[in-house]
């Protein structure tokens, strides 16, 4: 349920509808005695969820009675990337921005700036002067100073983790070639911290985020920089390892290294991204496979009716329990766990690699129910405390 709080710059109408939806919905839960996720993990980490655009658009939303009772940490998926903000110049579009932080905030969850620079939705606008022009090294840093410092004033007091650079490592531990390295330099994310802690506030938890981060290149990077940033005086709080992740991959051995090699840095581990893939991927990205031209059919898409037979389910909820057993016994590094979404029925997998496909990726199902995974789930945070 909502608490009290002072509401800036956002319907009332709004928060209205948000209110009574959750209310009717989280005592439904109430009445089937379902455990609450983050009171479970209490002590442990945060546990996290995240909000589409399309969920923070409908106050009807069942999955909000979610998101209060199992979520003390919320990200958003979409709406603060740069192009969903500022897709054109003069372009503003923050009213969804506001929307989930005033919603967070008043629910007293820890609210994720997820993301200010991240070249796959920069759009094409910030790199070019009025003429079109690739803008100089200097010009761009400025742009970058222009937008920390819009973050920072309109949401700086509520957002508590901020996801600085989002992707700029390869595998092989070389710095992406996007168009920010392409005009700063190798540079680009130091700046960006640099822009980071002089702007956002001091309380500020300042992330890098990857994904693929058990791939020992990368792993191998991550620590460097991250060693690298704190020789130079430079403020790095944590490392985000987005964990889109497969029912066979990665090996939770190599999960549990790469938590450790991240948090002998001093630093927090953050799992930004969960969730798993049941239907897999791996035979879509052959080398001579078009990805576009793929079609849904029975065959790489076999529970359309979003049931998953019960043995799936089980696969499913063991793969769900081992990795979170190795979370909990790296608990001293990592700070959170956030799930990709809040049920089946809006995970982006339902989309990728082919599009329309019945995808099952997280612990609620379509009917915003809590699947044998959740439960699961739940039994490693009673092991360790016991």
């Amino acid at each position: 349920m909502l608490r009290k709080h002072i509401y800036k710059a956002i319907s009332p109408a709004l928060l209205a509808g948000i209110a009574i939806t959750t209310t009717s919905c989280e005592e439904a839960e109430n009445e089937a005695d379902v455990p609450s996720l983050h009171e479970a993990f209490e002590g442990l980490f945060l546990i996290g969820g995240t909000l589409s655009d399309r969920m923070i658009l409908d106050t009807s939303d069942p999955g909000y009675a979610i998101a209060e009772k199992h979520f003390n940490s919320l990200s958003p998926e979409n709406c603060m990337k740069w192009g969903r903000m500022n897709p054109e110049p003069n372009v503003e579009n923050y009213e969804l921005a506001e929307t989930f932080v005033r919603y967070g905030a008043a629910n007293d969850q820890a609210l994720v700036g997820h993301t200010l620079f991240w070249h796959s939705q920069t759009p094409d606008w910030v790199y070019k002067d009025e003429a079109g022009n690739d803008l100089s090294r200097e010009a761009l840093l400025a742009r970058m100073r222009e937008r920390a410092t819009l973050m920072a004033e309109r949401w700086g007091d509520e957002i508590v983790y901020w996801d600085v650079v989002n992707e700029s490592i390869m595998g092989d531990g070389s710095w992406r070639k996007s168009k920010y390295q392409q005009i700063i330099g190798d540079d680009f994310t130091e700046q960006a911290f640099r822009i980071a802690s002089e702007i956002l506030p001091p309380n500020a938890q300042l992330l890098y985020n990857d994904y693929s981060m058990t791939d020992a290149g990368r792993r191998d990077a991550v620590v460097a920089m991250v060693k690298d940033f704190k020789a130079k005086g430079l403020r790095i709080d944590g490392i985000g390892m987005q964990g889109h992740w497969l029912m066979d991959f990665p090996d939770t051995k190599d999960i549990a290294e790469s938590i450790q090699a991240f948090g002998s840095t001093g630093v927090k581990v953050h799992i930004t991204e969960l969730d798993l893939d049941l239907l897999g991927r791996a035979s879509f990205f052959g080398a001579d496979v078009d990805i576009r031209a793929i079609q849904v059919t029975p065959e790489n898409n076999p529970y359309p009716d979003g049931v998953a037979p019960p043995a799936e389910e089980e696969r499913f909820a063991n793969r769900y329990g081992e990795i979170f057993e190795t979370l909990v016994a790296n608990a001293d590094h990592i700070e959170r766990v956030t799930f990709w979404g809040i049920t089946d029925k809006t995970s982006w997998l339902n989309h990728f690699p082919v599009r329309g496909r019945t995808n099952f990726a997280l612990l609620f199902d379509r009917q915003y129910q809590p699947k044998p995974a959740f439960y699961r789930v739940l039994e490693t945070a009673k092991n360790r405390k016991e």
